[in-house]
């Protein structure tokens, strides 16, 4: 009949209508996990070029470095901590390239929620990040501090180490200061849990020593499968011939 008629056009486009607004809201959030994404990119890379650059300078200092042959102390703490700057940065280089490369490659190229696992999983590597550049610094600074006792005079390394020192104590109260005026709370920050419904769940299982990715249906998948059922109710019975002649 008409009105059988009508009423499955009408559920038709309910369903598109449904299926269109998932696809919206999925893009407009990727849009704004872009954006994070982004954000993490820029920092990540200032942080690695600034450590390749503390790393060279301390291994050009090290080879180029005349050494006398008197104050082995003063020696032995220089050749640690040139030994830690360079480690160290050079860890920060390796992890930043890591994270930046094979996060924005999984974000950009993998299945559908990989965006979203990619973003969050990128902030979880800042802090160790973090912590490699900041222990590079002091090292850097341990490095110029040992120098100056293995080639100043005993009162020039003085001034110089009292200079140091003040600068490694104001590195370290003025990161923690800025940090402390810049930190956001959990529940400060802006999250898009609300918006994780429109990704399948994404991760990664350890089953059999081998890695395997465990993703769901996605919800238009679920949806259109919810749908089917409801539309063959409505055919069931009815044969295509009588159908075109009630038509």
């Amino acid at each position: 009949p008409p009105r059988a008629h009508a009423l499955r056009a009408a559920v038709s486009m309910l369903a598109a209508d449904k299926l269109l607004l998932q696809s919206e809201v999925k893009n407009r959030s990727i849009v704004l996990r872009e954006k994070e994404l982004k954000l993490f990119n820029v920092n990540f890379s200032a942080v690695g070029t600034q450590a390749a650059i503390m790393a060279g300078f301390t291994l050009t200092s090290f080879v180029e470095i005349d050494l006398p042959p008197n104050r082995e102390w003063a020696k032995c703490i220089l050749h640690f901590c040139i030994t830690t700057s360079i480690c160290v940065n050079f860890l920060c280089v390796a992890m930043v390239t890591f994270v930046t490369v094979w996060g924005s490659g999984k974000a950009l190229r993998g299945l559908d929620g990989s965006m979203d696992y990619a973003v969050d999983a990128m902030n979880d590597e800042r802090t160790f990040i973090f912590i490699c550049f900041g222990m590079g610094v002091l090292a850097t600074l341990g490095c110029l501090l040992a120098s100056s006792w293995v080639l100043m005079e005993t009162e020039v390394a003085i001034i110089a180490t009292l200079m140091i020192g003040s600068t490694m104590y104001l590195v370290c109260s003025e990161a923690r200061r800025i940090r402390s005026e810049f930190y956001l709370a959990p529940e400060e920050t802006v999250n898009f849990t609300e918006l994780s419904s429109v990704y399948p769940p994404i991760g990664y299982s350890n089953e059999n020593s081998r890695c395997t990715l465990v993703r769901m249906p996605s919800i238009s998948s679920q949806a259109s499968s919810q749908a089917m059922p409801q539309q063959s109710l409505m055919f069931k019975g009815a044969s295509p011939a009588k159908g075109m002649r009630d038509d």
